[in-house]
């Protein structure tokens, strides 16, 4: 039993024997031993002489993938720009992902290469959305250095369409900090703010609850010779009525009708709203009359605000007046409105209008079935926890 180990690890140190691994060119002597079976052939003995892959790029292996990656990138950052098109282009392409890099094409491009109006265009409304009026200026006065005092005729001015672009771009964002800072930038290149851009800084200020900013922009308006126009008139009485200065929202409408824009449904209902909020229902209720009476047809919008405003005010005798005349005229009723009606009628026991009001939502499609019924579910389950 001793001698059948001793044979076996004698029969496992053989090939060790005849290829040591001290010698890797052993097979360059006169009389080199037999190769061993290739089963044993040690793994490593061809890897100091393997040469780099030139065929497809194998897994694992980057540095001849990049540099055949490479190539088309550098040929096409190395694309010369030899007309506007091509400028254009490169700019388009560019600005998408980098709107910094697009700046650049343009500031390095040849003297020789002009640069296309809707590509400035492009690139100041870029600038005005994701960075800042101060940056669209900056790029104004690198390429076009406004000339002191402005000079509409003057070579060096920005092109009109590009900074109506710009303009149109910051009113969209509507904030009315940058919307004064584009003013100036106007003005140094010759182009006059029209009641668009004032409109605009209005609007911005309405939604900041801003009535003294609203005032004075009015009032910067006409120092710059701007006349107002409806939709002046029709933002100056929805954001004056809406933060609570009523009485001088109506002055308003003598001063829009005395310039020739007679107030229109949005002007009343404007109105109305505001007065409502302020607790006077039965007086937005009184100007529906004089509204009428003045050839100026309510709307949905206008009912539906007066429907809303009488149930706040506790006043559900005139409420069931205004829902009946949307009936008669067949008129949709808005989820606000039906809300707090079905919910002040629940509340008063009128179980039974609250129903017909439901199933007038329901038959005129004025809203999705899944929302009347919820209304109506909530506001008979208030009445049943009032009972029980």
């Amino acid at each position: 039993m001793g001698k059948v180990p001793h044979a076996m690890r004698a029969a496992a140190r053989l090939p060790v024997a005849l290829v040591p691994k001290s010698k890797p060119h052993a097979a360059s002597s006169s009389a080199p031993p037999p190769a061993p079976p290739p089963a044993r052939r040690p793994a490593n003995t061809a890897k100091p002489h393997r040469k780099p892959h030139k065929g497809p790029k194998p897994p694992g292996s980057l540095a001849p993938a990049d540099a055949n990656d490479a190539a088309p990138a550098v040929q096409d950052e190395r694309k010369p720009i030899r007309t506007p098109a091509d400028l254009a282009a490169a700019i388009r392409a560019t600005a998408d992902n980098d709107i910094d890099a697009a700046v650049a094409l343009a500031l390095k491009a040849p003297p020789a290469v002009p640069l296309p109006t809707y590509s400035l265009a492009l690139l100041l409304r870029r600038l005005a959305v994701h960075r800042s009026v101060a940056a669209a200026r900056d790029l104004l006065n690198k390429l076009h250095p406004s000339p002191s005092p402005p000079d509409p005729s003057s070579s060096s001015t920005a092109p009109r369409g590009a900074l109506l672009a710009l303009a149109d771009a910051v009113c969209h964002r509507g904030d009315p900090r940058e919307i004064s800072r584009l003013l100036p930038v106007l003005a140094d290149h010759g182009v006059r703010a029209d009641a668009h851009l004032y409109n605009a800084l209005m609007k911005a200020h309405v939604a900041a609850s801003d009535t003294a900013g609203l005032l004075a922009v009015l009032r910067r308006m006409k120092a710059d010779g701007v006349e107002p126009d409806l939709v002046t008139y029709n933002t100056l009485v929805y954001g004056l009525a809406r933060g609570g200065m009523v009485a001088k929202a109506r002055t308003f409408l003598d001063t829009m009708a005395a310039q020739g824009h007679f107030p229109d449904v949005i002007t009343y209902t404007s109105l109305m709203n505001g007065m409502c909020v302020k607790g006077d229902a039965l007086g937005a209720l009184k100007l529906l009359d004089e509204m009428e009476a003045k050839g100026c047809e309510p709307n949905e919008r206008t009912y539906n605000t007066l429907l809303m405003g009488l149930c706040k005010n506790k006043k559900l005798d005139k409420a069931v007046e205004v829902y009946k005349s949307m009936v008669q005229a067949g008129m949709k009723m808005e989820a606000p409105a039906y809300a707090t009606f079905v919910r002040v009628l629940c509340r008063s026991g009128s179980v039974a209008d609250a129903y017909e009001v439901f199933d007038y939502a329901i038959e005129t499609k004025s809203f999705t079935e899944v929302t009347a019924y919820t209304e109506l579910e909530n506001s008979l389950k208030w009445l049943r926890k009032m009972k029980s």
